[in-house]
C-alpha cells in the first residue's frame, strides 16, 4: 500500500510536484526503516526516494516529525484495510473469516509492514491517540464476524490482532515473493491453531494482551 490522493481533485504543476515528492519520502522512510531501524540516516531515505536530503527536511525538519507523520499514514491505511475486510467478510450469503482476509492483506499488499514500532523512541500526540482508538474499534470489527463463526476464541482480541501482524512480518533476507510464501505459510499455521482452540478450547500460555498494554509496546508516553 502506498500512500495516495484518491477522492480529492487532481494536483496541477509544483502542487503535484510536491505531492508527488511527499508520497516519495513517505515510501521510501518506511522502507529504510523497516530495513535499518530507527537508526538509519535521513541520506539513505533521501537516496531512496531519489531526491535531495534537503528536500525531505523542508517537508520533515526532523526525524521524528518524519516517523509521526508514517504513524499516522500507517493508522489511516490499517483502519481502512480493517473496515473493508469486515464488510467483506460479511458479504450476503458468503460468510468468510474477516481476520483471514485481514492478515493475509497484510503479508502480500504492504511494501513494509503498516505498523511502525517506532513509538518505543518517541512519544504520541492527540492526532496519533486518536487514530488508535478508531483502530480499536475497526479490529473489534473484524474480530466480531470470526466470533459468531466461532473460527477464533473469545480472548483473542485487537492486541492479539497486532501482535500476530508484528510475528508474520519480519524482515527476510529473500525477494518478496519468497518472503510472501513463508509469510503466508505461517499464516496458515495460526489459522489453523486458532480455529482449534476455539473449536477445542484448547489452553493458550500466558495472559491475553489488552489494547493498553499495545499502546504501552508502541509509545514511551508511560
Amino acid at each position: 500500500m502506498t500512500p495516495t490522493n484518491s477522492g480529492n481533485p487532481p494536483l496541477r504543476g509544483r502542487a503535484r510536484e510536491a505531492q508527488n515528492n511527499d508520497d516519495s519520502i513517505l515510501q521510501a522512510a518506511r522502507e529504510v526503516f523497516y530495513e535499518y531501524g530507527w537508526g538509519a540516516p535521513m541520506s539513505d531515505i533521501a537516496a531512496r526516494a531519489g531526491i535531495g536530503v534537503a528536500s525531505i527536511y523542508r517537508r520533515y525538519p526532523s526525524k521524528p516529525v518524519l516517523v509521526n507523520a508514517l504513524r499516522i499514514l500507517a493508522l489511516e491505511q490499517i483502519i481502512e484495510l480493517a473496515d473493508t475486510c469486515a464488510a467483506t467478510a460479511e458479504t450476503p450469503g458468503h460468510p468468510d473469516s474477516a481476520v483471514e482476509i485481514f492478515l493475509h492483506r497484510n503479508i502480500v499488499e504492504g511494501s513494509a509492514p503498516l505498523v511502525s514500532t517506532f513509538g518505543r523512541h518517541m512519544k504520541t500526540n492527540p492526532e496519533i491517540d486518536a487514530l488508535a482508538d478508531r483502530l480499536e474499534k475497526a479490529l473489534e470489527s473484524v474480530i466480531a464476524v470470526d466470533r459468531r463463526l466461532k473460527l477464533i476464541p473469545e480472548h483473542y482480541g485487537p492486541a492479539d490482532i497486532m501482535l500476530t501482524i508484528m510475528h508474520l512480518r519480519p524482515n527476510l533476507p529473500v525477494n518478496r515473493e519468497r518472503s510472501n510464501e513463508i509469510h503466508l505459510r505461517e499464516l496458515s499455521y495460526v489459522l489453523c491453531g486458532l480455529r482449534a482452540v476455539a473449536t477445542e478450547g484448547s489452553a493458550v500460555a500466558g495472559k491475553p494482551s489488552s489494547w493498553q498494554e499495545w499502546l504501552q509496546l508502541n509509545s514511551i508516553n508511560g
